[in-house]
């Protein structure tokens, strides 16, 4: 009697053992990198492998992701066609041109041609180089001003005076003052490198558009 209830439980754990298994069977073996069509209860994949023989499966070979395949019941009839992925490779691929594209579109909206992204450049850089040229002439009254002290300090060192403090200080500032202009000067130099740079792979990407056409 115990024998036969023994038996009997195993009996009815069978089927429900049965479908776990057929649930997890899509994700088993090797499993494709992008998510298949899920499997309908009692359905099969039906696809061609690598060599193109037809097979009938439960589990879907990332091979059969990529060439497409098809769903079908335990009768054989068509549930679903479900077309080829594209590659991961070819995605990106993909991917990446529609980036340029779009950054090339982008970029022919701001400068529809090379010598438009040249002017563009040009302004950027004449205003740069007129900060120089006004640093240059403070720098100029700078350099008279400060030679003014310098020769009273000498006329007061020549006749045996002590050099006024008001003098001393004015040689700093003075001093100072062509310092920072100088410093202001080398920045801006900079940026001009800057801009040349930036505009540099622009003007270059404008061109290869142009010959393009």
């Amino acid at each position: 009697m115990r024998y036969g209830l023994v038996v009997l439980m195993i009996a009815l754990a069978l089927p429900v053992l049965s479908t776990g298994v057929e649930a997890r069977a899509p994700v088993a073996g090797s499993a494709a990198k992008t998510d298949p069509e899920a499997l309908p209860p009692g359905a099969l994949y039906r696809f061609r492998n690598a060599n193109g023989s037809l097979m009938i499966s439960s589990v879907l070979p990332e091979q059969a992701i990529y060439s497409g395949y098809e769903i079908i019941d335990n009768r054989g009839r068509v549930l679903r066609v479900v077309e080829p992925a594209m590659p991961e490779e070819e995605r990106r691929k993909m991917q990446e041109e529609m980036r340029l594209r779009q950054q090339d579109n982008q970029l022919k909206r701001l400068y529809p041609t090379p010598e438009d992204a040249e002017r563009a450049r040009d302004r950027q850089i004449a205003s740069l180089q007129l900060a120089i040229d006004y640093a240059r002439g403070n720098i100029s009254q700078l350099d008279g001003k400060l030679a003014a002290e310098v020769a009273k300090a000498a006329e007061s060192e020549r006749v045996g005076q002590p050099v006024p403090e008001v003098i001393q200080a004015n040689i700093e500032l003075y001093t100072r003052q062509i310092r920072e202009q100088e410093e202001k000067i080398a920045d801006t130099e900079r940026d001009i490198d800057a801009v040349t740079e930036q505009f540099a792979p622009i003007i270059r990407r404008l061109r290869e558009i142009e010959k393009q056409r």
